[in-house]
């Protein structure tokens, strides 16, 4: 058994030795006559004056994109009990013409901003009198309703900015009041 064991150990030592002989080399850099600092440009050395400007317009073109994505509209908010498998769940349901579907499951997420903002999951759609003078933008189920406003269910309505297709999260925070 022993001599097996070694007459394997010999064959796979070998066959490593094979393999790295076979293996292509390249010569190094400076046998080839090319430098390892060839092709980088020389320093600019007014760029350093300007990378305070130059990332301020970054920060301000990254903004500008994200408003692009982060679609918003402002409008009325009505309020009902909840979705089917989500009673209880602070939910939305959007009118068909934001992106409203049910299929039983989350279709995306929206910030809905009152008194607060909270991103709460789309489950439903709603039919929200859209295109009528009695539109709502969004309809919340009674748990949305309490984390974005101090307003008491009998109310209604309350006045919202829902941000559609949200890619930052955002937590529940306080937001300033509109005069």
């Amino acid at each position: 058994m022993r001599r097996v064991a070694a007459q394997c150990a010999a064959l796979v030592a070998v066959a490593i030795v094979a393999v790295a002989a076979l293996m292509p080399t390249l010569p190094p850099a400076e046998a080839v006559g090319v430098s390892r600092w060839a092709g980088l440009p020389p320093p600019d050395l007014q760029q350093a004056h300007n990378t305070a400007g130059r990332d301020h317009a970054d920060r301000q073109k990254a903004r500008d994109r994200q408003e692009a994505i982060d679609r918003a509209v402002r409008g009325m908010a009505s309020n009902y009990p909840g979705t089917a498998g989500y009673l209880g769940v602070p939910s939305v349901a959007l009118p068909g013409a934001l992106g409203g579907t049910y299929t039983g499951s989350v279709e995306g997420y929206v910030t809905i901003c009152a008194d607060r903002c909270a991103r709460l999951p789309v489950v439903d759609w709603c039919q929200c009198f859209w295109g009528s003078a009695d539109q709502r933008v969004v309809d919340l189920s009674h748990a949305a309703w309490a984390l974005v406003t101090d307003r008491p269910l009998s109310a209604g309505l309350v006045r919202v900015r829902v941000v559609l297709n949200d890619s930052v999260l955002t937590a529940s925070r306080p937001v300033a009041r509109d005069g």
